[in-house]
């Protein structure tokens, strides 16, 4: 379930794009500075967006820095980086989100890859964990349920993509403070969102596999495709309306581009492909 918060580039300026960039780099560099090589592999697209969003949220009131490195993949050039407070925060999630989901892949499908990227990634979950203990749990208590779910078969689409919400809830709600009611909803929100577009994504292999999806009956429905698009602009609706509360200026158009533009690239080329197969 990653790589669904996405930025638009297409419709980003060269300076917008140069600023992503060096915020995609910057969670990368501190992913390695506290979890080493191993760490960097757990880099995602979503977790730059919570890191964007927290520092621009507590924009002045966390120490930030920046600078030019090089690193494995732009060994020549270097690369532009800048980071804060939150980005340290953003680089354990990311190595206990992964070691999580690698260790579901073996439990659920006996994945020998699973397996061993689970092993890779044990010492960078336990430090994370240690210096986030709730929102470790939160994670894992949260895949247990969704995996009781889907081991049952629910087509409950509000119960199983809630227990994805409810996860990203807890890891968007950094300090617990005054803001974590809109930080909240814009994780719940996007937490469903990105569950049901991964089903909605994954449909038709699931279909074929004879595995678990909870749109499978759904999708024999007619309407499905209306009543799809309708949930997934509602849900980002709510994501908007609570980030709009959010006093956000620093990376304001990065963030916007997101939420109203770039979460929706894969259910763009979902429902281009479908038309082209059709047609």
């Amino acid at each position: 379930m990653f790589g669904y918060v996405v930025p638009n580039q297409a419709a980003l300026s060269d300076e917008a794009q140069k600023r992503y960039r060096t915020a995609y780099c910057g969670l990368c560099r501190r992913i390695d500075a506290l979890h080493g090589l191993r760490g960097r592999f757990t880099l995602s697209y979503d977790l730059t967006f919570l890191n964007l969003l927290l520092c621009s949220l507590y924009e002045g009131e966390t120490e930030a820095s920046s600078g030019h490195d090089r690193c494995p993949i732009h060994p020549l050039g270097g690369v532009e980086w800048r980071a804060a407070s939150p980005t340290d925060y953003c680089a354990d999630l990311s190595v206990a989100l992964h070691y999580y989901n690698a260790e579901d892949k073996w439990k659920d499908d006996r994945s020998l890859l699973g397996l061993g990227y689970e092993k890779l990634l044990t010492g960078c979950k336990q430090a994370a964990e240690s210096r986030w203990p709730r929102q470790c749990s939160a994670i894992r208590t949260c895949l247990d349920r969704l995996a009781e779910y889907e081991a049952a078969g629910s087509e409950d689409l509000d119960a199983v993509s809630g227990c994805f919400g409810e996860l990203m809830a807890e890891l968007f709600d950094y300090r617990q403070d005054h803001w974590s009611p809109e930080l909240r909803s814009i994780g719940f929100h996007l937490g469903k969102f990105i569950y049901l577009l991964d089903a909605y994504d994954d449909l038709e292999h699931d279909q074929r596999k004879g595995a678990y999806n909870p749109l499978k009956a759904l999708s024999q429905q007619p309407g499905y495709e209306e009543e799809m698009k309708e949930i997934f602009e509602l849900l980002l609706a709510q994501c908007a309306q609570s980030f709009e509360r959010l006093p956000c200026v620093e990376d304001a158009d990065l963030l916007r581009n997101i939420l109203y533009s770039g979460v929706w690239l894969k259910y763009n080329c979902k429902t281009a492909k479908q038309a082209r197969s059709r047609g």
